[in-house]
């Protein structure tokens, strides 16, 4: 009797694990299918640009050129350019369709009844179609006199894919269309209207179950484009809640590859189920951003070969008057080595804005407001935008070489003359995608060695010695009155305040953008669907945890040991 019940019970088990790991079937033709794909366009017609921010330029290498540039990288300024200019691209490509994974716009009812006209002349170009979905930039919670809602979304972009659509979910911008005799498109709003955050909703995840399954009735290979990751593409990204349930899910129902964007990176992430079974990530970075990319996609049973394309030139008409000849000439001379200008100089006035400030200390130490500690992160973070803008090197005057050079701390030599360029090499680098995590050590290393230059020389410019001592204490550093400050010899402890709010810095600039999964492929690569890559995305929690504490103790212990 209990033989019988074994026998029944393993029996059971085994079907549910048939049921769960479901083999992913081969369509009926083999003819592959080849997609654009492009994401985060961010389109701003002239009506809704606007005056430039040019705030936050002190230290730039080019503010006469540079001081409309966005602190996040976005040609805004040059957006409808860029997109006419993708769009011919694609007319005159061999891709079929061209799928574009959200933020379309600034989110701004005049921009997006532009955008959709552009579409629907290029889809009258090319003869060929074009889809879309929602990105977090594009709707609000609800329709205002210049913002538009999801419903008022699914109108405008109604040729876009919604009145092709097999399926419409009716409580989201989701939908589902047939791309070829071989694949259905499942494009999933993954948006929390009014947010930055993304989500998978129950409604949305039962509408995702019930067209995986009416797609595998139909013979047909479910391909998914969503704005928000499915699989973490670096350390410290912000996820949709339960990726790790519906990326496994995804991996075991057919699904095995996911369009997005939101980050603006290029990148590539990978897992494997515990079915064995491989999804991929295909993440598309920003097209206003540099180096303006565009993926071209061959998408096979057995692979897909993912191809970066970029924007190499635009036509400098459709820029809006308020550019001035001089950088319409720049841009129209060299486009790429422009847009990458724009983005290093972006980075310099992002650092003015952010590493001024204290609250990524006081988050870091958990400071009450009211108390010395927080008073002293207030006083030393206004005057960190200064120091980061001084040059690297020099033993006169303001540099860092110079304020680290009582302590015996020599700088790395290089090539670069402020903080914020080796900040930007970092930040680009990972942008860019390909990017080389043990190549990139020693930029790391100069750019800790330059914040804690930038903190000493913050520190040494007036602050309240007994505020410091409670910002040490905050932080636990022990703080021996014997070995106050002198203008000969600085207190070691001052070395240590440093060192951690260099610590706390970097994790802000660089930390969790230097390793990513999956690494280093991402912009040329043939996918296969029966091996994953190496270093994929953990899909159970303390798997993550456990490689997350290696790699930032690991970086950590790198990093400060060659600054010393």
């Amino acid at each position: 009797m209990r033989l019988t019940i074994r026998k029944t019970l393993a029996f059971l088990l085994a079907a549910c694990v048939a049921a769960v790991c479901v083999p992913i079937s081969a369509s009926a033709a083999d003819a592959p299918m080849k997609l654009m794909v492009a994401a985060d366009t961010h389109f701003q017609c002239a009506a809704d640009l606007g005056e430039p921010n040019d705030l936050y330029t002190e230290y730039m290498l080019e503010p006469e050129t540079f001081a409309y540039a966005s602190t996040q990288g976005q040609m805004n300024y040059e957006s409808e350019a860029i997109l006419a200019e993708m769009l011919d691209q694609f007319a005159s490509s061999d891709a079929e369709y061209l799928l574009i994974a959200g933020d379309l716009t600034c989110g701004k009812r005049a921009s997006h009844l532009a955008f959709a006209e552009y579409l629907r002349r290029a889809e009258e170009k090319s003869g060929k179609q074009i889809f879309v979905i929602v990105g977090n930039h594009d709707c609000a919670a609800e329709s205002t006199d210049d913002r538009i809602s999801m419903e008022e979304f699914r109108e405008i972009y109604a040729q876009f894919g919604y009145d092709e659509a097999l399926a419409r979910h009716g409580d989201s911008a989701s939908y589902a269309v047939d791309l070829d005799e071989n694949y259905r498109l499942l494009a999933v709003d993954s948006c929390i209207y009014g947010e930055d955050d993304g989500k998978i909703g129950t409604s949305v995840f039962r509408w995702i179950r019930e067209q995986t399954d009416r797609a595998k009735q139909d013979g047909k290979t479910p391909l998914v484009m969503m704005h928000h990751s499915i699989l973490p593409h670096y350390e410290l990204q912000p996820m949709i809640d339960n990726w790790r349930f519906f990326a496994g899910w995804f991996a075991d129902h057919g699904i095995r590859t996911v369009l997005t964007g939101h980050i603006h990176a290029n990148d590539i992430s990978s897992a494997v189920s515990d079915c064995g079974n491989t999804l991929y990530d295909i993440q598309t970075g920003a097209l206003i951003s540099s180096p303006n990319t565009y993926r071209i996609l061959t998408m096979e049973q057995d692979a897909v070969a993912v191809e970066s394309r970029y924007i190499t030139k635009i036509d400098t008409s459709l820029l809006p008057a308020y550019l001035t000849d001089a950088q319409k000439a720049k841009l129209a001379e060299d486009f790429p080595c422009y847009a990458k200008e724009y983005y290093v100089e972006g980075v310099c006035k992002w650092l003015n804005r952010n590493v001024g400030s204290a609250n990524r200390l006081v988050r870091w130490f958990k400071l009450k407001e009211g108390t010395k500690a927080y008073e002293a992160a207030e006083h030393l973070t206004a005057r960190l935008g200064a120091a980061v803008g001084q040059n690297i090197y020099g033993t006169d005057g303001a540099s860092i070489e110079a304020a680290l050079a009582p302590y015996g701390i020599e700088v790395p030599r290089s090539e670069y003359t402020k903080p914020y360029e080796v900040a930007a090499k970092l930040m680009y680098g990972f942008f860019r995608g390909d990017e080389d995590a043990e190549g990139n050590e020693a930029d790391t290393q100069l750019l800790l060695t330059c914040l804690e230059g930038a903190v000493l020389t913050a520190i040494q410019s007036g602050t309240d010695e007994s505020s410091l001592r409670a910002l040490a204490r905050a932080m636990e550093i022990k703080t021996d009155v014997a070995g106050a400050v002198s203008a000969t010899k600085p207190a070691v402890w001052m070395r240590q305040l440093a060192e951690k709010i260099a610590q706390a810095l970097i994790e802000t600039l660089a930390g969790g953008f230097i390793d990513d999964y999956s690494a280093p492929e991402d912009l040329n690569v043939t996918l296969t669907y029966d091996e994953a890559r190496a270093d994929g995305a953990p899909l159970h929690l303390i798997e993550q945890l456990l490689r997350l504490f290696i790699e930032l103790w690991t970086r950590v212990f790198r990093v400060l040991s060659a600054a010393r």
